[in-house]
């Protein structure tokens, strides 16, 4: 439902819960005070009162976020709201009544203010129950659509993912690369193919989990570098920098190969003579930073996130429960770092 038709069925439901309201009110004049006109007034006072009262609280729970408040602070909060502007309501009707010669203010006694002060409290609070309680429901469904959004998301990310691994270019230059090995060097010939096995297998089983531990990553992105550097020979210098308590964290599987997928793609490829690439991870204010600097500089057409930074950064706020952030720049004339950030987390191997 579009914001402008909740906006219609809030009024729409808002005059006629009030009008209803007021015509019960009519209704128990009529009985206990003779079809007064003054009363039928009155009545309306308190209606339209009443109104103004619960479109203000709930502006004021928009604008200060109540929904953010513990179920007893937010209870204690409502409660507190109700009995004010019911006091005021009374004493305004109350006004009224004097205003119109009804009554005179040393007729006012407590017990009486206190009765209807305590009805109009009730009256709210079943109000804010309901507009509370629909508004609970609605960002309950909000966030399960979200949440099913987000898995299509991830598992598309996850496919997206295994194509480009298991994409016929890459075999085909990885394999290719391999058969050259064959004849001159069988030793490393073998430990291609077994890296490329361990690559492959880590690629295709990991959808089974939204994280992994970065040394999981790490492991993995050796493999991978080590195939790259086949096909680039020299032209690809590699090297990392990774506290040890940090390959604990947890990172959504080929987070940090992306990264450096792409620092090779528009990076290193794109120079003559290669270049270097530098990871390096650090933990600061709770939150982690992947840093992947390489050779290259940034064209003016050159996009801060592709669809694959954007999938990533979905992965990791479904993961993580908390958004992550991307940024490219150009670190020298020489140098492009990309840094991903993204809430530090643990990293708990619930499938041992």
């Amino acid at each position: 439902m579009s914001n402008t038709r909740q906006h219609k069925w809030y009024w729409v439901c808002q005059v006629t819960g009030w009008t209803l309201y007021f015509f019960l009110g009519l209704f128990i004049s009529y009985n206990f005070f003779k079809g007064s006109a003054t009363m039928y007034g009155i009545q309306l006072t308190g209606a339209f009162l009443f109104l103004v009262v619960t479109h203000l609280q709930r502006y004021l729970s928009k604008k200060y976020q109540w929904q953010k408040f513990s179920i007893a602070k937010l209870a204690a909060l409502i409660l507190l709201y109700n009995a004010v502007c019911s006091v005021l309501v009374q004493l305004l009707t109350y006004s009224q009544m004097v205003v119109s010669g009804m009554y005179t203010w040393k007729q006012m006694e407590f017990p009486i203010l206190l009765l209807y002060s305590v009805n109009g409290i009730v009256v709210l609070s079943a109000w804010s129950s309901f507009y509370f309680a629909f508004q609970a429901i609605k960002r309950w469904k909000a966030k399960e659509v979200e949440t099913l959004k987000l898995q299509l998301s991830l598992k598309e990310a996850e496919l997206e993912a295994i194509r480009s691994q298991l994409n016929p270019h890459f075999l085909f230059n990885s394999l290719n690369n391999i058969r050259s090995l064959v004849l001159e060097d069988p030793s490393k010939a073998r430990e291609m193919i077994t890296r490329l096995s361990a690559m492959m297998r880590y690629v295709i089983g990991y959808n089974r989990n939204n994280l992994v531990s970065v040394a999981e990553e790490l492991e993995f992105l050796d493999h991978y570098v080590a195939l790259e550097k086949i096909h680039f020979e020299d032209k690809l210098a590699f090297s990392s920098e990774v506290p040890e308590d940090l390959k604990l964290a947890s990172i959504p599987p080929l987070g940090i190969q992306l990264l450096v997928e792409n620092a090779i793609k528009h990076g290193i490829g794109t120079q003559a003579k290669g270049g270097q690439i530098v990871l390096s991870l650090h933990r600061q204010n709770g939150y982690l930073q992947v840093q992947v600097e390489n050779t290259g500089r940034l064209g003016a057409s050159s996009a801060p996130a592709g669809i694959g930074i954007q999938r990533l950064l979905e992965r990791v706020a479904h993961s993580l429960d908390q958004p992550g952030t991307f940024n490219l720049h150009q670190t020298t004339d020489t140098s492009v770092t990309a840094t991903l950030t993204l809430p530090f987390k643990k990293y708990e191997n619930l499938h041992s």
